[in-house]
């Protein structure tokens, strides 16, 4: 057993001493995103609207490892870019259930780019309309995101990484920089877990597509984002508590100013996939060289175009956060939060206490 042990870490230490060229960059990194989340519900002992239980839970938000790395190519000025990325349940819990499938892909892709032209992926990517929300949030993948059931200020699309996608971002220009993407849907559903986030997950066949532009000068970043689903299924089309082909467009602007203080908001209308309209804005403060304090609103517009509010009266829902970082390192912080939902009967109260360690990136 020594004998295989050792032959084992000459192997690993023989490939990672493999020469590489001096243009290329070859990454490998990390993070353990833990967090004990205390939560109140009133509507019984769980909700589904916002994945909240009554009582304490410890939670893995969206701990991760991967490869990513920028190749020399024979192509003159444009390198091979790529990523491997996998998520994995740190806690090996998820409530009061067991994970079965602890690891799971996330954004994987091979591509080319250039100075000159930009940059083109295919494979699993975030496309420019995710991208453009998480720059404003800082607490993605923390209870505290407004992404979160796609209810608390940004809707489920934000949450998703398209499959069997091409993407394509063009170079920064006088500011200005331009994005879009075409996917097809997965029809088996035996590959949700590799597919669409949250009601997205309902659309089987077809695809999506879409562009957006981004502009950003100083302090200022803006961004206008649209994407259209054509599923073969519809699912909407013959049940309304469904979403439905349609499209979706979303804006974001954010302003950081030379005091360490940050001011964003998005505005999302997706009720033509009859996920409502949402608004979501958040204020940050950097206090002293490690800390940050953070507000946050956010608003899921109900009505008759909002699968999530028919049974709660067509209610908006409204979230309201409290948070707090404290870096530890220059990659890893202490985290401390409190977060309020509220939609017809239903009221979600939860604390937050986690670490985030990161490293390679």
């Amino acid at each position: 057993m020594k004998v295989k042990h050792a032959l084992l870490i000459t192997g690993i230490t023989s490939m990672m001493s493999v020469p590489v060229l001096a243009a290329d960059v070859i990454k490998v990194y990390g993070q353990a995103n833990l967090s004990m989340d205390s939560s109140s519900v009133t509507n019984g002992t769980t909700t589904n609207l916002v994945g909240r239980k009554e009582g304490v839970e410890v939670l893995s938000n969206a701990s991760r490892f991967g490869m990513k790395g920028v190749l020399d190519s024979s192509l003159e000025n444009t390198s091979v870019i790529y990523q491997l990325e996998a998520e994995f349940k740190a806690s090996g819990i998820n409530g009061d259930k067991q994970e079965d499938n602890m690891i799971y892909a996330r954004e994987s892709y091979a591509g080319l780019q250039s100075k000159a032209w930009g940059k083109v992926r295919i494979g699993r990517v975030t496309v420019g309309y995710k991208s453009s929300y998480t720059a404003i949030d800082p607490w993605t993948d923390h209870v505290l995101q407004a992404r979160q059931s796609g209810q608390q200020g940004a809707s489920n699309i934000n949450a998703n990484y398209f499959n069997n996608a091409v993407d394509y971002v063009s170079p920064k220009m006088n500011g200005f920089q331009f994005n879009a993407h075409y996917s097809t849907l997965s029809d088996d559903s035996a590959t949700k877990d590799l597919h669409n986030a949250g009601k997205m997950a309902d659309f089987k066949g077809g695809t999506v597509s879409g562009f957006g532009l981004k502009y950003s000068l100083g302090g200022l970043r803006l961004t206008a984002d649209t994407l259209t689903v054509d599923s073969d299924s519809n699912p909407g089309k013959t049940d309304p508590k469904k979403v439905k082909n349609g499209s979706a467009n979303q804006i974001t602007a954010q302003y950081k100013f030379s005091s360490g203080t940050s001011l964003a908001a998005l505005y999302e209308d997706v009720s033509d996939l009859r996920l409502g309209t949402n608004l979501f804005a958040v204020v940050t403060q950097k206090v002293g060289k490690n800390g940050l304090l953070t507000a946050s609103y956010g608003v899921n517009q109900g009505g008759s175009d909002n699968v999530y509010s028919l049974s709660h009266n067509n209610e908006d829902a409204t979230t309201i956060g409290l948070g707090a970082k404290y870096k530890l390192t220059k990659k890893s912080a202490l985290i401390l939060g409190w977060s309020k939902f509220e939609r017809d009967a239903v009221d979600a109260s939860t604390f937050t206490l986690g670490i985030d360690a990161k490293f390679g990136y």
